[in-house]
C-alpha cells in the first residue's frame, strides 16, 4: 500500500485502534458541544452575578466623610474635624494641580541643552597574505594554502564631550555611545557573491520583555568579516529622539519654515500659522479656511482642526540617517580614520528625569492606596457615629417626654409594619398591646426562616448540578 494511503484503512481493518465507521455522513458529538456551551454560559452567568454582588457591596459601603453640625455641637472641639477636612481638600487640590503641571511640562518638554558626540572609526587586519609571508606553505594542500583565512575587524566608537571645554563629562554622568541611537547599519561596498557571509551588519535597540534584564548599552560596536582587499564602508546612524521626530515634506517644510519636528510641534506650528494669518472661521472656530499654500498641500478648501494630526501623516516621514564614509584598509595591521565626526545631540535636562521619577514613583501609588484605605475607615467611623447619634436622640427624646414619645413611636412602628405586611390599615387599639407585636415578630421570624430555607435549597441544587457537570 502506498504511504499516503496508509491512514485510510481497508475493509475489516482497525484504524487508529477504533472500530471502522461505515458509510454515511460524518456524525459530530453535538451533545459534548452543547454541554460545553452550557457550561460556558453558566460560567458567564456566574461571573455576571459575582460582578453584580461586588457592585452591590461597593454601593453599600459608606462614603460620607462629613460630620453634621448637630454632632459637632455635642462633642467638644467638634469643629476641628471640619477644619481638618477643609485643609485636606485644599492640600489635595494643590497636589493635583502641581502634578498636572509636571505632566504638562514633561509632555511639552523640548530639550534645549545640546552636547557634541565625537565618533571614530578604525579597523584591524588579521591573517592577511602579507602578514603570512614568513610562514611555511602547506605542502600537502592542493594550492599550497597556509590554512589562514584573512579577516578584518571594524570598530565604531564615540564619546560625549562638553561643547565649551571639549572635555569628557564625569564618569557618573557619562552616557554610553549606543544610547544615542536606535538603529545603526554598516554596508560594505563589495560583491556579495564573492563574500557569502554578508556585506550588511545591523545593530538595533530592542525593548526588554517583562522579566528580562534591561538592554545593555555599549561604548563601541565591533564586527568581523572576511576579506583581503581594501573596501569602502558606509555607516548609517539613526538617532533615538524622545519624543519621536519626523522629516516634513518639502511643501510643508517651506510653509512652517522647519525641516524636522515632533508631531506635537508640527500641529502647534500649523496652529500658529493659522492664527497669524487669520484663517480660523469666525463662526465655527474649529474649522480653518485654507489659503493658497495650504490648499496646495492638503488639497482642501476647509480643514477640521481636530483632524489635522491625521491629515499631516502623509506629509511626514522618518528622518534621514546620519551617513559616515570610511575605507577599511587591510594593507596595514591597524588603521584609524584621520577624520573625527561631530554630531550635536540633545541631552535631557536632569529636571525632566526628576519629573518622570516623580510621576512614576511607586511611593506615590502606595500613598494613594493608603489614603483610600484611611478614607474607608473614616467613613465607617462616621457611620457608627451617626448610628450612635440616632440612638442617643431616641433615648433623649424618651427621657425628656415619655408620655408623648411612646404614642409617636408606636404610631411610627405601626406605619412601618403596615408597609412591611402590605396592609393599609392596622387597628390602633390592637397595636397598643404587646401581643400584637409578639404576633408580628413571629410572622417576621417565620418569613425570614422560609427565605433562608429556600436559599439553602437553591444553593444545594446548584452545588449538585456543578458536581454532575464536573
Amino acid at each position: 500500500m502506498p504511504q499516503h494511503m496508509a491512514g485510510r484503512g481497508t475493509p475489516g481493518s482497525n484504524v487508529s485502534g477504533g472500530a471502522r465507521r461505515g458509510p454515511g455522513p460524518m456524525v459530530t458529538n453535538n451533545a459534548a458541544a452543547q454541554q460545553m456551551s452550557h457550561q460556558q454560559l453558566q460560567m458567564q452567568q456566574q461571573a455576571i452575578a459575582h460582578d453584580r454582588e461586588m457592585a452591590k457591596r461597593r454601593s453599600r459601603k459608606p462614603t460620607d466623610l462629613n460630620i453634621s453640625e448637630e454632632i459637632q455641637d455635642l462633642v467638644p472641639n467638634g469643629d476641628m474635624y471640619s477644619k481638618f477636612r477643609d485643609f485636606e481638600r485644599r492640600l489635595d487640590a494643590t497636589v493635583m494641580r502641581k502634578r498636572l503641571d509636571v505632566q504638562e511640562a514633561s509632555r511639552n518638554y523640548k530639550p534645549s541643552n545640546e552636547k557634541i558626540l565625537k565618533i571614530w572609526i578604525s579597523n584591524t587586519a588579521k591573517d592577511q597574505p602579507w602578514q603570512n609571508a614568513d610562514r611555511p606553505l602547506d605542502e600537502n594542500a592542493f594550492d599550497f594554502d597556509m590554512g589562514q583565512i584573512p579577516t578584518f575587524r571594524v570598530r565604531l566608537e564615540g564619546r560625549l564631550i562638553e561643547p565649551d571645554t571639549n572635555e569628557l563629562p564625569p564618569p557618573e554622568k557619562r552616557r554610553h555611545f549606543t544610547s544615542f541611537f536606535k538603529h545603526i547599519i554598516f554596508e560594505l561596498d563589495r560583491d556579495k557573491d564573492l563574500y557569502p557571509d554578508g556585506n550588511l551588519v545591523e545593530w538595533k535597540r530592542t525593548l526588554p520583555q517583562p522579566g528580562q534584564p534591561p538592554f545593555e548599552e555599549k561604548d563601541a560596536i565591533e564586527f568581523e568579516r572576511k576579506g583581503d582587499v581594501n573596501v569602502n564602508l558606509t555607516v548609517k546612524l539613526v538617532l533615538d529622539a524622545s519624543p519621536e521626530r519626523y522629516k516634513l515634506s518639502a511643501p510643508l517644510a517651506d510653509l512652517l519654515d522647519t525641516k524636522e519636528d515632533t508631531r506635537t510641534g508640527i500641529v502647534m506650528a500649523l496652529w500658529e500659522y493659522v492664527r497669524f494669518n487669520g484663517l480660523q472661521d469666525p463662526d465655527e472656530k474649529r474649522w480653518i479656511n485654507c489659503d493658497e499654500p495650504m490648499k496646495a498641500i492638503f488639497g482642501q478648501e476647509r480643514l477640521y482642526f481636530p483632524q489635522i494630526p491625521e491629515i499631516t501623516l502623509q506629509h511626514i516621514f522618518p528622518p534621514d540617517p546620519i551617513v559616515l564614509n570610511y575605507t577599511v584598509r587591510v594593507d596595514v595591521a591597524s588603521y584609524q580614520s584621520p577624520y573625527e565626526w561631530e554630531i550635536r545631540v540633545p541631552i535631557d535636562d536632569p529636571i525632566r528625569n526628576q519629573m518622570a521619577a516623580t510621576l512614576n514613583s511607586p511611593a506615590h501609588l502606595n500613598g494613594v492606596r493608603e489614603c483610600l484605605a484611611i478614607d474607608e475607615q473614616l467613613a465607617m467611623g462616621i457611620q457608627n457615629i451617626n448610628h450612635c447619634k440616632a440612638r442617643r436622640d431616641f433615648w433623649h427624646s424618651f427621657a425628656s417626654d415619655p408620655g408623648n414619645f411612646i404614642p409617636r413611636w408606636v404610631s411610627s412602628q405601626t406605619r412601618d409594619l403596615g408597609m412591611i405586611l402590605g396592609e393599609n390599615e392596622i387597628d390602633t387599639e390592637e397595636s397598643r398591646r404587646s401581643e400584637f407585636f409578639e404576633r408580628m415578630g413571629e410572622n417576621v421570624q417565620m418569613l425570614l426562616k422560609n427565605e433562608l430555607h429556600r436559599s439553602m435549597i437553591a444553593h444545594q441544587q446548584q452545588h449538585q448540578q456543578a458536581q454532575i457537570q464536573g
